[in-house]
């Protein structure tokens, strides 16, 4: 019984630990295709140095992270904030002038 019960044991152990690393992979490959939307996003707003492009997918980051704590979620569709629209618009006015200060305030 006691050989069972340490059997059992190191499966159990096993199977955490295969899930812990398959969660982490899921969330690379997450981070990894977030970051090439990103920067093709950034790109079609003209952004070209890594500078830029760095600048750029911070805002983005900023804008996900307001979106979810505003509970809009992170699906990129509507907020639930009614002036979202104009935002939008004044934020990507921002970012195509690369004006970092309105980029802060409006994105």
């Amino acid at each position: 019984m006691g050989a069972t019960s340490r059997i059992v044991a190191a499966v159990m152990i096993g199977l955490a630990v295969t899930g812990c690393a398959l969660t982490r992979q899921a969330e690379q490959r997450r981070e990894v295709a977030q970051r090439a939307t990103d920067d093709s996003r950034c790109r079609s707003y003209g952004f070209k140095t890594d500078v830029d492009l760095a600048r750029c997918r911070m805002q983005l980051g900023v804008a996900r992270l307001r979106r979810r704590s505003a509970g809009g979620g992170d699906t990129g569709g509507p907020s639930p904030d009614t002036n979202s629209l104009s935002l939008s618009l004044m934020c990507r006015d921002a970012i195509s002038r690369r004006d970092s200060v309105s980029m802060l305030a409006t994105c």
